[in-house]
């Protein structure tokens, strides 16, 4: 029923859709549990002074509403493919005359593109059988200046993943393409390890706010990019995050067919345009109960993350046992786990307990059950340090430390320091989810009853 509501949105709004596939859930849940990390976030970010701005023009052409210049404004939805609740992704095209493509997770945890390059399957071995870039193939591509901004370094737990930083045209759906966008070309992906090469994905595209680039200031991000056309009438994306089945990425809008109410959007602000970080009046499970939280919206994470002592209270409260190994908290495997609430906006928002566990079997057909809630590292990092923040890849959340440098800035507000939980998609994909870039607010909204069965 799902994929046929979906198929029928498409048709009416004339909206892209891509073929998906999916891992079945089994082979997720191994996945996470045998090679699961817990992120961790900084309290502090910076961004270079040095970087120089570039001109970069997004263009679409298609039916609907005006931009007061006789040009019609666009907006796309792109089919997201779901590795069984693991990771949601689509197409990206880089490169012309003759576009190559990849599969990019759309991850709202962080703010930058990166794909493989030429040399990447030559040099880590976790990168062979990726879909790589090849710069020599498209007449649009340039270097950028070499300097600080000529450098892409991230370290996860493993070890760095690195590469430069480069432009040409990036096209996302049919019609959203950027001119001269600055991306990474990734040449060594060995910090990634075993899970980079059993995953399906080539790369990310980051789809928060641009105080959490590595590019520095003034480099214009793809969200920046779609808020400066004149042709797109929102800075706007929305999930539907299909639950074992098709799902929906809509740029430039949300798609009213897949909302239950499309009147009834519950908007909140964001704290500070960093992460996607609302506010959250409280949180239950059991007997736990937390208020005055702060949660990142981030589609790029599977599970969900707190703070380490409250989420201690929470397992506690349904009896989980801290897994030192894993960094997960085991649970008994006949468990009836409580819903999950977190109340944002004033309103109360659940989790089916059925959500909130995890199953994993051995080869002797012995069960273990995990905990979905797991604790999440804070650094309070001192000036001139690196940063620290997460991106999920595919089956488990990576501990992702970006490089960032110049001036202070904090991407978590004071009162939220040390209260900020990770929201992942285990949450996301019970709603319908607007991320409202020009008015700096997110937005919940109930799916149609047939998407929920």
């Amino acid at each position: 029923l799902a994929s046929a509501a979906l198929a029928a949105a498409a048709v009416t709004a004339d909206l892209l859709t891509i073929p998906i596939r999916k891992v079945p859930n089994e082979e997720h849940h191994a996945n996470v549990i045998l090679s699961h990390k817990p992120p961790r976030v900084a309290s502090v970010v910076r961004s270079s002074s040095a970087a120089t701005a570039t001109d970069l023009r997004l263009r679409g052409n298609s039916s609907g509403n005006s931009n007061g210049n006789g040009a019609p404004r666009r907006e796309e939805n792109v089919v997201l493919r779901d590795l069984d609740n693991a990771a949601y992704f689509g197409k990206l095209r880089i490169g012309t005359p003759a576009p190559q493509e990849f599969d990019v997770i759309f991850d709202t945890g962080s703010s930058d593109i990166w794909v493989p390059g030429p040399y990447c399957a030559r040099t880590s071995e976790n990168c062979r059988g990726k879909n790589v870039f090849d710069d020599k193939a498209s007449t649009s591509f340039s270097e950028v200046p070499r300097g600080k901004l000529s450098k892409f370094d991230i370290e996860y737990g493993s070890g760095k993943v690195l590469g430069k930083f480069v432009r040409d045209t990036v096209t996302v759906a049919e019609h959203f393409t950027v001119e001269h966008q600055t991306f990474a070309m990734v040449h060594h992906t060995d910090g990634l390890g075993d899970l980079y090469s059993s995953s399906k994905f080539d790369g990310l595209l980051g789809l928060a706010f641009d105080n959490l680039s590595s590019m520095g200031y003034g480099v214009k991000t793809f969200m920046t990019n779609l808020k400066n056309h004149p042709d797109v009438e929102k800075a706007m994306v929305a999930f539907y995050l299909g639950d074992e089945t098709d799902g929906e990425l809509a740029i430039g809008g949300y798609n009213e067919n897949l909302m239950q109410n499309p009147d009834d959007i519950n908007w909140v602000p964001v704290a500070t345009p960093a992460y996607w970080l609302v506010a959250m009046d409280h949180i239950k499970m059991g007997g736990f109960t937390a208020s005055s939280a702060a949660g990142i919206m981030d589609t790029g994470t599977s599970l969900i993350y707190g703070p380490k002592n409250e989420v201690a209270r929470l397992a506690r409260s349904v009896n989980g046992k801290w897994d030192e190994d894993l960094e997960l908290y085991s649970i008994p495997c006949d468990a009836e786990l409580p819903e999950l609430e977190f109340t944002i906006g004033g309103r109360t928002y659940n989790v089916p307990g059925e959500e909130m566990g995890m199953m994993d079997e051995d080869d002797d057909g012995t069960q273990y059950c995990f905990l979905s809630i797991s604790a999440m590292d804070w650094d309070d990092v001192d000036e001139g340090e690196v940063d620290t923040l997460d991106v999920r890849l595919e089956a488990e959340v990576a501990a992702k430390i970006r490089n960032l440098a110049g001036g202070q800035a904090s991407p978590i507000p004071y009162q939220y320091r040390h209260s900020t939980w990770l929201i992942g998609d285990v949450f996301l994909r019970q709603r319908y989810c607007i991320f409202d870039y020009d008015n700096r607010r997110f937005g919940l909204a109930e799916l149609k009853d047939d998407l929920k069965e």
